[in-house]
């Protein structure tokens, strides 16, 4: 087997330049690097995981934290593409991904608390709704590296965050509704506990307001986020106020309910009801008719989230930043045929 003394003769260097080069230490030249990488590659070279650790004073770690007690969270498609896209960053870097419960006490420890101050990762990623004011500023004052999934509500400390443009997607999605000559429209699907949810609103108010329409209160629904709610609420709508032609859902699974309820008041789909939901786009070619969607590749949010973090590892100093990972529009049988098959 292979050793760092063995490329260290072959290559007329010491061994603690070679050590050095193969951790991407500043201070080794791009060529040394290059140079010792690829004589590591020739010679079958991998270094103790362990070893790189002591030398480095590296975990070579980095950490998800999910609340394992929010259901909802897990049956998300979104969930799985997001972790496969900072785990694909991360081991593009030499790194391993951690997915820990942050419910989960640990030697008496919380689990952040406990995997921060054991040096088992270099830097953490949480969703927002994790993140408090009490645990970004212990974060800071222990200078570890985290980055928010999610723009968090109102926080003391600045912190570094990554999210879908919720504004824009539904100011978009609303805007083709118009354009289908749509004027009666309902937003289905609030939750004013949660930021994403009000910018998707602020998103569909704002589009009507462009074109001189108003949000009717009445026409701004708050539910849950089931099948279930989709299809109590698409009823009430429909007793309510007959001559809705356009809705824009914030949740996959409400469209569902949605579908169904429009199915069996015998409306015509688009042509009485328009349908445009955020999420899902597995979810939205099953349904039946399939549901034009504001898409996000949520492989990139991830992604984009562990570079984001990899640049607070690699620069103590670097400044917080929000970064909104913009929105498409993939339309399908919910909207007028002729923009079926494109996407915007």
């Amino acid at each position: 087997m292979a050793t760092i003394k063995d490329i260290a003769k072959n290559l007329g260097l010491s061994t603690s330049t070679v050590s050095r080069a193969l951790n991407g230490s500043k201070s080794i030249s791009d060529k040394t690097k290059e140079e010792v990488n690829a004589e590591a590659k020739r010679l079958h070279f991998t270094m103790n995981s362990m070893a790189r650790s002591l030398i480095s004073n590296k975990s070579y770690t980095i950490a998800l934290f999910v609340d394992a007690d929010n259901e909802q969270a897990f049956q998300n498609p979104y969930f799985y593409e997001e972790t496969h896209g900072i785990e694909n960053f991360a081991y593009k870097n030499g790194y391993s991904l951690l997915v820990a419960n942050v419910k989960t006490a640990q030697k008496g420890q919380d689990m952040i608390d406990f995997i921060t101050k054991s040096k088992r990762a270099d830097g953490i990623i949480l969703p927002s709704n994790i993140l408090t004011d009490e645990l970004a500023k212990r974060l800071k004052e222990e200078n570890v590296p985290f980055v928010s999934i999610g723009q968090p509500g109102s926080l003391d400390s600045s912190v570094s965050w990554i999210d879908i443009d919720n504004f824009k997607g539904a100011q978009a999605a609303t805007l083709c509704l118009i354009k289908e000559g749509k004027k009666h429209l309902a937003f289905l699907g609030l939750n004013k506990k949660n930021l994403f949810s009000n910018r998707r609103l602020e998103g569909f108010q704002s589009a009507l307001a462009a074109n001189n329409m108003k949000a009717e209160d009445d026409l701004i629904i708050a539910c849950g986020k089931t099948k279930e709610d989709g299809y109590t609420e698409m009823n009430r709508l429909l007793k309510s106020h007959p001559d809705i032609d356009g809705i824009l859902c914030g949740d996959e699974l409400i469209s569902i309910g949605v579908l169904r309820a429009l199915n069996e008041a015998g409306k015509k789909i688009p042509d009485d009801i328009a349908l445009i939901s955020f999420d899902s786009a597995q979810i939205a070619e099953l349904s039946y008719p399939s549901v034009t969607t504001i898409d996000v590749d949520v492989f990139q949010l991830g992604y984009q989230c562990a570079r984001l973090l990899f640049d607070l590892m690699s620069d103590p100093n670097a400044k917080d930043q929000g970064i909104l990972v913009s929105t498409g529009i993939q339309y399908r049988e919910t909207t007028s045929e002729n923009l079926r098959g494109t996407a915007q």
